[in-house]
């Protein structure tokens, strides 16, 4: 069977992307271990230093990503998405020969401010693809967001006890290197450059996407979807020790494994579903369904409740950002998708940053189980949101309308 051009960019960004993001999450699980080596001696000081590196990662990737967007739609968005690719090899591949945490702390920024690759593969995958087969392709893209996530830091973990924590780092480059050639040499990018008279600023660009009438909504809906996870991270350990104080660790990676596996195959599985209903009510039902899930997770009393509402939970908000992610895609103007998706870049790597603080502030207040309900009584009302404010893109509608005479004469049909 002969793939469309859609498809082999598709799958090609697949690989890349799953190799890629695992590098990153090669170094988290001895992130604070390798603050200690560099002189923060303190198990206090160096939780400190993790949170401040990742806040600015997270912090200098939500400045520049509509910039980079805004350039994607310029030069093309395989070039952006090669332009992160070399980016992260350097700055990862430097964090293995730092002297000083302050070394790492701008090699950290600088990872953010250079990186990038989510929105940039987001966008040259939407740009190409089909509107009717959004869905599928961007939760394809998702999956491998959450299985690099599931397996990255595990394998992290091994090779950082095998071969150091430096030699880790520098593997990590290695990772993006593989995917930096497999870009290179299998994504095919029908794309064509604005015309010479055309303006194409990033200005420009930022306007023609934020007059489509639910972008900004829909990059807000981004943002508290997004929230979801991140504002439960930090007391998923604390939940685990209240029910055991033995293996915390592995126990609370089996948790955060659990939601990643069932995320990773809700992402495809609910692109393929949203072909039929239409990409707004599976987002609504998505929404509504996580925000049930997490809420009698406050009465969770043990390991295997834990693990199974968990689970549940990753069924339903695995399919949260591919569908946000497809209408964002259907609804953004021909030719700004880079733009467009420099503005989700921003709001996952806002929420990334202040999500857990919001979940930590939660659980100091109202006690560490008041965080499930909180967030599901969030998702609850982003479900709401979506149902009086969000319609189907007229893009998804029109080929819809194109498709049907052909299968209502196809012999299957009949």
């Amino acid at each position: 069977m002969k793939l469309e051009n859609w498809e082999r960019t598709l799958y090609a960004v697949w690989v890349a992307q799953f190799l890629a993001l695992m590098g990153a999450n090669l170094v988290f699980p001895f992130i604070p271990f390798f603050v200690q080596d560099l002189g923060i001696e303190s198990a206090e000081d160096a939780a400190l230093w993790s949170g401040v590196l990742a806040t600015a990662t997270g912090v200098m990737l939500f400045v520049s990503s509509p910039f980079w967007g805004s350039l994607a739609d310029r030069f093309g968005r395989k070039n952006m998405l090669l332009r992160a690719y070399l980016g992260a090899t350097v700055t990862i591949t430097l964090q293995a020969v730092v002297q000083n945490v302050w070394q790492l702390l701008a090699l950290r920024a600088l990872q953010g401010a250079f990186v990038g690759t989510i929105p940039a593969a987001t966008a040259l995958v939407a740009a190409g693809t089909p509107p009717r087969r959004m869905a599928y392709a961007l939760g394809l893209v998702q999956m491998a967001v959450f299985t690099s996530q599931t397996v990255g830091p595990v394998v992290g973990g091994l090779m950082a006890q095998a071969v150091g924590f430096r030699t880790t780092f520098a593997l990590g480059g290695m990772f993006y290197i593989v995917s930096f050639v497999l870009c290179l040499v299998f994504v095919k990018e029908e794309f064509q450059r604005p015309a010479p008279g055309t303006k194409s600023t990033f200005v420009g660009n930022m306007r023609s996407v934020m007059r489509v009438p639910t972008m900004m909504l829909l990059v807000s809906v981004m943002f508290l979807v997004s929230s979801a996870a991140v504002f439960v991270r930090p007391v998923i350990p604390l939940v685990v020790e209240s029910f055991t104080e033995v293996s915390v660790e592995t126990k609370s990676g089996l948790v955060f494994a659990a939601v990643a596996l069932t995320s990773a195959i809700a992402a495809v599985v609910a692109g393929r579903i949203a072909g039929r209903t239409g990409y707004r009510k599976t987002l609504i039902v998505a929404a509504v369904g996580a925000g049930l899930a997490y809420i009698p997770l406050a009465a969770a009393n043990d390991l295997a409740s834990l693990l199974v509402l968990m689970a549940l939970v990753g069924v339903f908000s695995g399919a949260m950002i591919p569908m946000v992610n497809a209408l964002i895609g259907a609804s953004a103007p021909d030719g700004k998708q880079g733009s467009a998706f420099g503005l989700v870049g921003s709001a996952q790597a806002l929420s990334f940053a202040v999500a857990p603080l919001l979940g930590g502030l939660t659980a100091q207040q109202l006690g560490i189980h008041a965080v499930f309900p909180v967030i599901g009584s969030l998702l609850l009302a982003v479900g709401a949101l979506v149902w009086l404010t969000v319609r189907e893109p007229a893009s998804v509608q029109a080929e819809e309308m194109a498709t049907e005479p052909a299968a209502a004469g196809s012999p299957s049909s009949r």
